[in-house]
This record gives C-alpha cells, structure tokens and sequence, in this order.
C-alpha cells in the first residue's frame, strides 16, 4: 500500500513538472515567434502541442504537409533525434557509445538523403542497427517495441534522468514483446512515456502514426529539462535492466473469437459503441435507429463500401450525418468517441482475391487503431448468400466469404482483435444465408430484412466480449 501511495505521489510531482509552462530546454528559444508551417495541424488534433513544440524546437522538417496519422518510418525517427541531439540537447555530455561502429554503407540510402546524416549518427551511437547487413530500410514503418527501444537508448545516451512515474506491471501480452525490446518497453512505462491500453493489452507490433511518434518524443524532451526532486526513484536505462521481470510473468492466454454467452449482455454497452459497415449493415442501422435495439450504438455506414474504396476516398460515410462531410474513416471514428468499434467489410472486395481483400481491411483497422488507440476493435464475419443469388460468381460466392472470414480471424488473432462469427448464425444446413433473413432473395441475395437483423441484434447481445464488459 506503501509502494502505490508512494507512487501516486511521484506521479502527481511528475505531471506537475511535466506540464510546467516554466521549464527551460537548453538550446530552445521557447519565446521565438513561430509560424505553423503545416496546412494540416490544428488546434483540433490531439496531438497538436506535441507538434508545434517539437516544431519549434526545430526537431520537425518545415513541409506543407505533416500527416500525423500517417504511420512513422523508421528514417524520420532518427531525423528526429538526431535534431534533437543537435540542437536542444547539443550542450549536453554525452556518453561514449555502448559499441563503437564505423559509419554505414547501406544501399538503400543515398549519401545526398537529407536522412543520410542522421542514420549514420543514430547506427554510429549503437541507436539503430540496419534491417539487414547492406539495407536500412528507412521507409519501413515503426511498431511500439521497436520505438521504446530506441528511446530508451536515446535517453541513456543523453543521460536523461528518467522519473520512474508508475511501478512496473505486465502487460496482457508482455510475454509478446520481443526480448530485445522488453527492457524498453518497460522503461518508457516507468517513466509515464508510453502505457498499455484500456483493456490492459501493449499490442507491441501495433505501427505508430506519425503524431503518436511525436507524443512520445515531447515526453523524453520534457523529462530532460525536469529537475529531479529529492528522493525520487530514477528508472533504470542501462540494456537489459529490467529482463529479470519478465521471468515471473504468466502468459495471459487471448482468444480472438468471441463465445455466446449464457446470458444477453447489457444493451447498454453498446451505447460506447460505432458500427462500420457497407450496405448490408445499412439494414441492422436502421433496425436500431428505429427499435432502439442496440441503445445508443452510432453507425459509419454507406452501399458499396469497401476497404479499398475507404483508402483512396471514393466511398466513405458521411460525419455527422446531414453535414455532407464525409472524413477518412478513423477520424469519423474518433470524432464519435466511441469506446468499442464493430467492423463488418468486405463483401464488395472478396472478389479481387484472399490477399488484396483482406490487405486493405487491415490497412483500415490498423488506421483506426493508429488514430483511436484506446478503441477497442471487434470484427464482424462477412454473412453468406443466399443459393440463388444472382451477385454469385467465380470469384465471389460462400466458399470465398468463408476463406475470408477463416483469413480474419486469424489476423484477427495476431492483433489481439474480436472476432465475432455473425455469419454462423445466418447459414442454413447448406452454408446459404437463410432466405427468410433475406431481403433481395430473388435478386443479389445478401441484404437483410428486420427480422434478420432483430436476429442480429440478439446474436451481439449473446456475444460481447467478456474483457470488455
């Protein structure tokens, strides 16, 4: 009880310090008139100080467009510590690197990259190694083990003292943080840089966008111009100081396909929810907009929408509904506030193939993820058709859908996703979508009446996930 009182208390000083409008950053002209050079950073993202800070700072390239919810490259990060390294913190002492490297000759950069002077610094100070022994791969995207890593040592190379903020926890899935990114990982946790997410889950493999990678920098630059108080814990940066934790974690089983349960949950809990779905989830949209069904549940739906439709923005659903504005899907997501998110895609792509239909759909879970990070994701399988569908071809009919959907929840799966297996309910004895569920039986076979979604209803009562309840 001691050690968690105690540990409020760091916390609370901490995100005093942290947020102090007085800090001094050595080589920072915090009173310099800056104009915001980015066409695409408002007041409106949540990540705007972070930006405009680490802008002013002079840690951010002037360009038009920013793209925060673009996912980070491994080349930018660099950049950005590297202009950190060179301006704000260039007064400070720095250790001697922990291995000493002779510069890089990788083939996938070129010594006129304005990147080539920051990679070789970041490979020189043992930050980052190559992707392999001739590449360095600085366009390929971040996850979030791979960021704390290279913070962590960042900060043991700028001998940052990191106020420990929390005391060590697992994570649902610490056990699956690679073991070179454990001690990392759980640094950056210490000292309040990163944390896990509403469900208790790290997701370590998750990319980072590009206004997440700026969050968590503004927090190691901050914590270097915090003045340590008296008796405060320091986290310990030297490599592999914390592996010894992990040797007491259990692994903490997840199984992405929802159960029923024995009773109908709560229709309540669907009031933190959003459905997202192409035209057969226009049907369930107006069931419950009508009946009250699922509470207060939002929809994001539109005819013909599919993932890779969503991406280049030819179809997409209108937010808020009579306002003609129609933004990309995962910040019409954000803008909901919704809490859990319900996707059923799909139909419209199964017909270009397994691997490009089920491609673009993580592209657009991974975007809403990356955008809405304490959203939790349910997946929704693809129904069947009916035997006489007219829409059924080679390339699309049930045996394609239930590829499909075997091929989701495995992906589903790897990312720690829901999976709610909607369509088990809706086959008859030969995998065809019951014709009295169906509303164009005779025509496309695939829509439902209001019958078929009262039945809907009930199947995603009988089947929320117990972790979020």
């Amino acid at each position: 009880m001691k050690k968690a009182k105690l540990a409020i208390v760091w916390f609370l000083v901490f995100m005093v310090l942290f947020s102090a409008g007085s800090m001094i950053r050595g080589g920072i002209e915090r009173n310099k008139e800056w104009v915001n050079p980015y066409l695409d950073v408002n007041e409106s993202l949540w990540s705007y100080q972070y930006i405009t800070e680490l802008s002013k700072a002079g840690v951010l390239p002037e360009v038009d467009q920013f793209n925060p919810t673009t996912e980070e490259t491994r080349g930018n990060l660099v950049l950005y510590l590297y202009n950190l390294d060179s301006g704000a913190f260039k007064k400070r002492e720095k250790l001697e690197p922990v291995e000493e490297k002779d510069s890089p000759d990788f083939e996938d950069l070129d010594k006129d990259s304005g990147l080539y002077d920051a990679v070789c610094w970041a490979y020189e100070q043992g930050l980052v190694n190559g992707t392999s022994e001739t590449t360095f791969g600085p366009n390929e995207l971040l996850t979030r083990e791979q960021v704390c890593t290279i913070l962590a040592r960042f900060a043991a190379l700028e001998q940052i003292d990191m106020i420990q903020v929390v005391e060590p926890d697992q994570f649902k899935d610490s056990l699956y943080i690679q073991e070179y990114a454990r001690s990392g990982v759980t640094a950056c946790q210490l000292a309040g840089v990163v944390k896990g997410y509403e469900n208790g889950f790290f997701y370590p493999t998750n990319n980072m966008s590009r206004q997440e990678v700026c969050a968590v920098i503004y927090r190691i630059m901050m914590a270097a111009d915090t003045a340590v108080p008296e008796g405060a814990r320091l986290v310990d940066l030297t490599p592999g100081a914390y592996d010894d934790l992990y040797k007491n974690y259990t692994d903490i089983p997840f199984t992405a396909l929802v159960p029923a349960t024995d009773e109908p949950g709560p229709v309540s809990f669907f009031d933190q929810a959003v459905f997202i779905g192409d035209s057969i989830s226009v049907t369930l949209e107006s069931y419950c907009t009508a009946s009250g069904a699922l509470g207060k549940a939002q929809f994001l739906c539109a005819g013909s929408m599919s993932p890779t439709n969503m991406l280049t923005g030819q179809i997409l659903p209108e937010y808020p509904k009579g306002s003609g504005n129609k933004p990309a899907i995962e910040e019409s997501v954000a803008a909901s506030g919704a809490k859990v998110c319900y996707v059923m895609l799909g139909m419209d792509n199964i017909g270009y193939g397994l691997e490009k239909s089920t491609g673009d759909y993580v592209k657009i879970l991974n975007n809403i993820a990356a955008r809405n990070p304490d959203v939790q994701i349910v997946i929704q399988s693809v129904t069947p058709m009916t035997a006489n569908s007219k829409s059924t071809s080679e390339k699309l009919n049930n045996d394609a859908i239930n590829a499909f959907n075997q091929r989701m929840m495995e992906i589903c799966q790897e990312n720690r996703w829901y999976f709610v297996n909607v369509s088990e309910r809706f086959k008859d004895a030969n995998g065809f979508l019951i014709e009295d569920f169906c509303s164009d039986k005779s025509s496309m076979g695939m829509h439902f009446t209001y019958d078929g979604a009262k039945v809907w209803v009930e199947y995603l009562l009988n089947h929320i996930p117990e972790d979020l309840l």
